[in-house]
């Protein structure tokens, strides 16, 4: 009797075989997943394909060439109806959340580069934080609540080196320094308030000349804020007095509480939102030039969000109505 012969298979072959079908990328595009969870939801080439917005032809072309790229029928087709098969019914949550989460990319994306999410670091001077940092803060998350706002009091002439090194996106200063790199926006004008002590001869008075002030009124050192210096120096020389130079900033009494009666310091008028206890400010009568608030960041940043911060702070104060 002739023995049977036995057919053997190559074990190295045949697991070659099921890895390389097993593991074979899957290419299919987003548009297939969109056409195969219409169907599967729908059950009906033709209603898929109205609520597609296309023939039918091209979307069964489309469906086979899914299943081909699967390897695997998706759907069990008759003339009378159409249903799921096993591996349409696993796949389809997994096409859904694929398609979700394509969906919410692109809408992230949009967002971005809308300036809509993300964040935006922002440096600022001390007396911005009374009232124009904060309304212009509010101002911005209204429009853009999604966006996370980073603040950093420094002083202005640690500005430019933040901005070129990227440590901040944008600053908001008292007549910051002009550096050629460098963008600038005014968004706000405030009248000139001298704070005093309480005790001061001149804390009741409804406005007070600069040159009133002129043998008490200490300047702080130039390289603090060079720009800022020189405004108040030429305010004082308008009045008829050269300045005395300081050996400190007036914000540093004004933090640890030793105002005394002989401490005089400029300020835009917004500080008086939140005074300490025993200090006034009294509005500056003569002469009336106005501080400016300006926004500045690096001319070749291209942040959308930037720009949208650019755009809304331009709107919350009206410029052309300050101060005189």
């Amino acid at each position: 009797m002739t023995p049977t012969a036995v057919r053997k298979t190559n074990p190295v072959s045949l697991g070659t075989d099921l890895v390389s079908r097993e593991y074979a990328p899957f290419v299919a595009e987003l548009r297939h997943l969109r056409y195969f969870i219409a169907v599967a939801e729908e059950l009906n080439f033709s209603r898929a394909a109205k609520r597609l917005r296309m023939a039918q032809p091209p979307l069964s072309v489309a469906i086979r060439q899914l299943e081909h790229e699967i390897g695997t029928p998706l759907f069990q087709r008759s003339s009378r109806e159409v249903r799921l098969t096993e591996a349409g019914s696993a796949f389809l949550p997994g096409a859904r959340r694929t398609l979700a989460e394509a969906d919410a990319a692109v809408i992230a994306a949009r967002r971005a580069g809308a300036g809509e999410i993300g964040s935006l670091r922002v440096g600022y001077n001390w007396s911005a934080s009374f009232e124009t940092l904060p309304a212009l803060g509010q101002a911005f998350t209204r429009h853009h609540p999604d966006v996370e706002l980073l603040t950093e009091e420094m002083r202005p002439n640690r500005m430019p080196a933040s901005l070129r090194s990227g440590t901040i996106d944008v600053a908001l200063a008292l007549f910051p320094d002009v550096v050629a790199e460098l963008s600038y926006q005014s968004i706000r004008r405030e009248p000139v308030v001298a704070v005093l002590s309480s005790n001061h001869p001149l804390a009741g008075e409804d406005e007070i000349a600069l040159n009133a002030l002129a043998t008490e009124f200490l300047l702080f050192p130039r390289e603090l804020a060079p720009r800022l210096h020189d405004f108040y120096a030429n305010l004082c020389r308008s009045a008829g007095f050269e300045p005395k130079q300081g050996v400190e900033s007036s914000r540093t009494r004004w933090t640890i509480g030793t105002w005394e009666i002989s401490t005089t310091a400029l300020f835009p008028q917004s500080v008086a939102t939140d005074l300490p206890d025993g200090v006034v400010a009294v509005p500056i009568s003569d002469p009336r030039d106005p501080l400016e608030s300006e926004l500045v960041w690096r001319s070749d940043n291209e942040n959308p969000t930037l720009a949208a911060f650019i755009e809304v702070s331009s709107s919350v104060f009206s410029v052309s109505s300050a101060g005189s």
